[in-house]
């Protein structure tokens, strides 16, 4: 599911929006290893997406600072995760 009024705040395209959200998903729930470590060409199939689409994604979410890239794989930032996770549809700022 998009939540359309966060993915416009961030000012995200719906592939951006699709990407961030699954490295955010596929990442590890153990707070030791909060990471996602799909590889980009397996995220770009699993998604039905190119891969240079999903580099252009993730290089634009990194700018934005919505996934923080790691040694060992991707993982959304607190901003993705207040935005999306924590959303209250009636909150306007």
């Amino acid at each position: 599911m998009i939540l359309h009024q966060a993915r416009e705040k961030l000012d995200l395209s719906v592939n951006t929006y699709i990407v961030v959200d699954s490295i955010h998903k596929l990442s590890s729930s153990h707070p030791r290893f909060p990471f996602c470590v799909m590889s980009k060409a397996d995220l770009a199939a699993f998604l039905g997406l190119g891969e240079r689409t999903v580099f252009r994604c993730i290089k634009e979410a990194e700018d934005k600072k919505l996934i923080e890239k790691h040694d060992v794989g991707l993982r959304a930032t607190d901003l993705w995760i207040r935005t999306t996770e924590v959303y209250d549809i009636k909150a306007r700022d």
